[in-house]
């Protein structure tokens, strides 16, 4: 046999067949191609668009039928680009409008439902873009066809299983959806408010850094020379925190075992850089977080006087530092500085935390019976009364007015308006008053101790 020459120049393709291999398509346009069926092996039609899902990315959508034996199926594509991290979304779903959620799934994805004892692999299925009621149809249909292929005990398995699925399709029983997906290119449509600006409080999503086994099953390089800890804690150590999780092990409180504590630093908008720490324990189950305020000490103090009148409101994002106090006079409720430390949250994530707290003490199950009478037969306000006092707030059975008051000024109460008209938009259920501190606030916050050692 001759050899072939090595400098051979490779054969130039035709300029029509280099035009069909590639499709021309704008966003939003519908694109139609005739391909082969994998079932029938007759001719079937798939169809292609490009969208974009709010908040997320573009991503190519492709559905196939073949109007010869019914085959169908559908598609959702990346690109090839993985996300930038691991995500993790969870989803409390409790009304039928929740069931109309968009879940963008990719092929790596693991989906969960614990009340269902459900759990999708990774690989089982494609990327796809569904509803929650359609993740529970998709459920429902493969379960049937299990039903089929399986014994009879396994039959009846599947049926029971089914009928579990079909309660939930509804919306009226309470469940949570979790994706986790290391390629990132998951997502969970979010609702928000009219200005577009609360955080849903029923989804929660969670990034971390890929691992080790995570890149290799997605086939990504392994960096084995990184030496990602150290650099953050030198990062740690010279403040610079660049929006990034730094990880920094400690001692749990509770159990006295070895843990990681979690630190952000993140620029609430409209307000000041402020540092979230978080720990889990995972050995008890212990947990605890805590904000602080970074940069520098405020020269004056604030006042936070909010009116709580609709539920809006009880979604404001709220930051209490430890050096806050906390008033609702309705109630007459007054929380001392250093109670219940900094954390941030919502107006009803903050009642519902005062809530819990009281429940908690063993002073709610006193004044019961006949401790719960006075000298005349009447009822007095126990701790367990107060404890449904902040209830009815929660349920917003009336309006209550929420007063944070700092002398370092590390409050802070959401105000819609300031994202569509500015930092100098006017709440008319919000005002804030700046004061100076009083000789006895510096000395309690060490302002005098402190001049007195540089001294």
């Amino acid at each position: 046999m001759a050899d072939q020459p090595t400098d051979a120049a490779p054969q130039e393709v035709p300029e029509e067949k280099v035009h069909q291999r590639t499709i021309m398509a704008e966003l939003g346009e519908m694109t139609e191609l005739e391909s082969m069926c994998p079932r029938c092996e007759k001719n079937g039609t798939t169809r292609l668009m490009i969208t974009m899902i709010p908040h997320f990315r573009e991503v190519i959508v492709s559905s196939f039928d073949c109007p010869n034996c019914g085959e169908r199926n559908n598609e959702i594509q990346f690109g090839g680009a993985y996300g930038e991290k691991h995500v993790h979304y969870e989803l409390q779903v409790r009304n039928a409008k929740d069931m109309n959620r968009q879940i963008v799934k990719s092929e790596h994805a693991t989906i969960q439902i614990p009340e269902l004892d459900l759990e999708v692999p990774p690989q089982t299925q494609k990327g796809s873009l569904n509803t929650v009621e359609g993740i529970l149809q998709q459920t429902i249909d493969g379960l049937k066809v299990d039903a089929r292929l399986c014994s009879l005990k396994c039959t009846k398995r599947s049926k029971h299983s089914s009928q579990r699925v079909e309660e939930y399709r509804t919306g009226d029983k309470h469940f949570t959806v979790i994706i986790d997906d290391p390629a990132g290119n998951s997502y969970v449509e979010a609702y928000y408010d009219y200005y577009h600006t609360t955080v849903d409080p029923q989804l929660k999503l969670t990034t971390r850094e890929r691992t080790e086994i995570d890149r290799q099953l997605l086939g990504l390089e392994i960096d084995y020379n990184s030496h990602r800890t150290v650099q953050q804690e030198d990062a740690v150590d010279r403040g610079e925190m660049d929006g990034e999780v730094i990880q920094i092990e400690t001692e749990c409180s509770a159990c006295r075992k070895p843990g990681m504590c979690n630190m952000h630093q993140c620029d609430i908008p409209h307000f000041k850089d402020t540092i979230i720490m978080a720990f889990k324990c995972d050995f008890c189950g212990y947990k605890s977080n805590e904000v602080k305020s970074g940069g520098e000490v405020s020269k004056r103090g604030l006042k936070l006087t909010l009116r709580v009148e609709n539920e809006s409101d009880l979604r404001r994002d709220v930051l209490k530092s430890a050096t806050s106090s906390l008033e609702i006079p309705e109630i007459e409720l007054e929380l001392t500085p250093g109670t219940m430390g900094g954390f941030f949250s919502t107006v009803e994530g903050t009642l519902s935390q005062i809530r819990d707290n009281l429940a908690k003490l063993p002073q709610a199950q006193f004044a019961s019976g006949d401790s719960s009478l006075v000298n005349d037969g009447q009822s007095k306000h126990t701790l367990k009364a107060f404890v449904q006092d902040l209830e009815d707030l929660i349920a917003l059975k009336r309006p209550f007015t929420m007063i944070l008051d700092d002398p370092l000024a590390n409050v802070y109460i959401q105000n819609p308006r300031a994202h569509l008209e500015g930092d100098d938009a006017k709440d008319p259920q919000l005002v804030a008053e700046e004061y100076d501190r009083t000789f006895e606030q510096e000395e309690d916050l060490g302002f005098h101790q402190m001049s007195t050692d540089a001294m």
